[in-house]
């Protein structure tokens, strides 16, 4: 199991076990209580914490059974166990996979571990020497020979058990790194450095090599260790988990260049440890290498291996707060901008879905219209216009009033309209100015009967940030000022502020509903709102790169954009709205293109298994994962049983589908 140990570079394999595999468990500490906590992750990558007992009782004894007729299954079972402690509960286990294993060295290795850890040596001496006699005298099963004479006390035969496991494979990791610790408990250094090399010179050798280059670099040898490293690199003989070797040595012995020389061009993620890679990301992150390390990280991303994926995530926080700061401001003229209005009829997260006009409830065409303006940012002296990337006010100039403009189309009887100014290829406007009402009276649709303007503002840094927003609510029928509205809150209350804001807006408006448009439709929490803004604010970008508005590649954070809902949706499971969000945003990836979706395909269709179980909204959308993850079969076979009651809007949203 992946144990979280990403605290700086490692030279230790934990993540992958080998295919045959010697006594790894002498590696672990021995558990000492029922209530010591277990890490395991689960579908979406999120770590948990279990005390042993609960995860001997409820997953591990009955992962056992789950596995019973599955040799390769039962064997990472049972490696499972022995690395978490659970020896006792094995035997019948082993037994078993004696029986049903094609691959005799791995089922004798495993039952001969397990006889071991039980304190039988006899039997597994035996359990050994019989998966010799039927696989050869491999250096697997005889380094674990050599393990039961050792703890049986004859040392001699021991000592010439080990050695002949070294002459057949000297790369065997746990055979080697035992042969060296007892050279040096035997004749200190100089010995160990003996047998290291004496292993150095066998056929194919390359493990020892690596050893010896460890310890040069400990003792600031760095030339020697190059050359060692060097040739075993050339040689091309290593295994998957020798780059994590290589890299994690380097590392711990400071030297961070060499790791981006030697490792990164041999590496492949598909063949290499997955902790070679996290080294290397961590060496282009102290070299300040972004842009290389950002290229590393989306091969890794592709991998879709869960335990890793939380320290793919802060690399990738890490690399896109790297090139903020590389990134400054530029100004522009704005003279040769070319500005468009944007208006959104529907909530940011009805977009994307291909008109899934058929899962949400319809207002009537002639009702009339409340509109919300972007929000202006305070000036702070005499800032001119400039192009840079998002930030949090900026952000929030957009998201507060779609908030607003999502609440008074679920919570009022008016059609609730969003208006933006966008400059072409570059991305939203963020006027210094509020909106001058006046134009607008003249240029709003007959239909609107109310607007609002207002601006936002922050000052201090931190969790000391104090933020100010002011709200005007004009009358289009009088052509004046209804209400003025504002508040200023620090930064841990802006959710408090924004829902007592909500409030007054709607009570000036009118016309309220007492239950939501949609009856899956609840109004963010107070905890919740903070980063529920964020997450409209990141949609609503995805949806201008939908639409060809920006352009993709000025697009950054596009993981976290894609994750946010996600997030927020397994954290708050009742919060139907962020499940059809996170959908939304994979809908709008499937429009631009964009080359991270097929890293949500596992983690959609389990959303979609939950939302089955839950009788989710979000479980109607199915058919439009399926066509954005290519499942053709599960799409085409939807489409051919829809029920003869279905509606005519969802029959053409399904052609929809179907054709994008």
């Amino acid at each position: 199991m992946f144990k979280r140990i990403l605290s700086a570079f490692s030279g230790k394999k934990n993540v992958k076990s080998p295919a045959i595999v010697s006594d790894q468990t002498s590696e672990l500490t021995p558990t000492t209580t029922q209530e010591e906590l277990i890490v395991a992750y689960d579908a979406y990558g999120r770590e948990m914490h279990i005390t042993r007992g609960d995860w001997r009782e409820k997953v591990f004894l009955p992962a056992l059974q789950q596995k019973w007729d599955d040799a390769a299954g039962l064997y990472d079972t049972i490696l499972s166990g022995l690395n978490d402690g659970f020896a006792a509960d094995l035997m019948p286990a082993a037994r078993r996979l004696v029986e049903i294993d094609d691959l005799p060295e791995r089922c004798h290795v495993i039952q001969g571990i397990v006889l071991m850890k039980n304190g039988q040596l006899s039997d597994a001496e035996k359990t050994l020497r019989t998966g010799i006699e039927k696989a050869g005298a491999t250096g697997t099963l005889l380094t674990n020979l050599a393990k039961v004479f050792a703890e049986a006390g004859d040392e001699n035969r021991a000592d010439e058990t080990l050695w002949q496991a070294i002459l057949t494979d000297p790369n065997l990791e746990n055979g080697l790194m035992w042969c060296a610790m007892i050279q040096q408990e035997r004749g200190g250094d100089a010995a160990y450095l003996s047998g290291l090399r004496a292993v150095a010179a066998l056929p194919g050798s390359w493990r020892a090599q690596c050893c010896l280059a460890r310890y040069h670099l400990e003792h600031q040898e760095i030339e020697s260790a190059r050359t060692l490293y060097s040739d075993v690199l050339a040689g091309g003989l290593f295994d998957g988990g020798a780059l994590m070797m290589i890299s994690g040595d380097l590392g711990n012995n400071g030297q961070i260049p060499l790791i981006v020389e030697l490792v990164a061009p041999v590496y492949d993620e598909h063949k290499h440890d997955p902790m070679a890679g996290l080294n290397l990301l961590r060496a282009y992150q102290a070299l300040g290498d972004a842009q290389e390390g950002e290229k590393l990280l989306t091969r890794m991303y592709s991998l879709s291996f869960t335990p890793i994926k939380q320290y793919l995530d802060e690399f990738a926080q890490t690399f896109q707060a790297m090139r903020k700061r590389a990134e400054e401001g530029i100004p522009v003229d704005p003279d040769t901008l070319k500005i468009s209005t944007l208006v959104l009829t529907q909530p940011i997260w009805h977009y994307g879905l291909c008109k899934a006009d058929w899962l949400f409830e319809q207002k009537a065409e002639d009702i009339d219209h409340v509109g919300f303006f972007a929000l202006a940012k305070k000036r702070e002296g005499d800032e001119g216009p400039e192009s840079q990337r998002e930030d949090e006010i900026g952000r929030l100039t957009r998201a507060i009033p779609l908030y607003f403009a999502e609440s008074a189309h679920y919570w009022s009887q008016f059609a609730a309209r969003f208006y933006i100014q966008v400059a072409e290829g570059g991305g939203p406007v963020v006027s210094g100015e509020e909106a001058d009402a006046n134009a607008l009276f003249d240029v709003v649709p007959p239909a609107m009967k109310f607007f609002v303007t207002g601006e936002i503002g922050c000052s201090g840094e931190g969790e000391q940030r104090q933020w100010q927003i002011s709200l005007s609510l004009w009358n289009c029928t009088t052509r004046k000022k209804q209400a003025f509205e504002s508040g200023q809150a620090p930064d841990a209350e802006l959710g408090s502020l924004i829902l007592n804001l909500e409030e007054r807006l709607l009570a000036h408006i009118g016309q309220r509903r007492e239950q939501p448009l949609d009856t899956f439709y609840l109004r963010p929490s107070t905890e919740a709102m903070k980063v529920y803004l964020t997450a409209l604010g990141q949609t609503f970008m995805l949806t201008l790169i939908a639409n060809e508005q920006v352009p993709a590649s000025s697009m950054w954070g596009e993981r976290a954009m894609l994750d946010w809902p996600l997030n927020m949706a397994l954290h708050w499971p009742s919060a139907e709205v962020l499940k059809v969000m996170y959908i939304s945003g994979l809908g709008k990836a499937f429009d631009y293109q964009s080359e991270v979706l097929a890293e949500y395909r596992e983690r959609s269709l389990n959303l979609l298994r939950e939302a089955k179980e839950l009788n989710s909204p979000a479980i109607h959308l199915a058919p439009l994962v399926w066509k954005i993850f290519g499942m053709r079969d599960e799409f085409n076979a939807h489409r051919q049983n829809v029920s003869a009651d279905a509606s005519k809007a969802y029959r053409e949203w399904l052609e929809r589908v179907s054709a994008k």
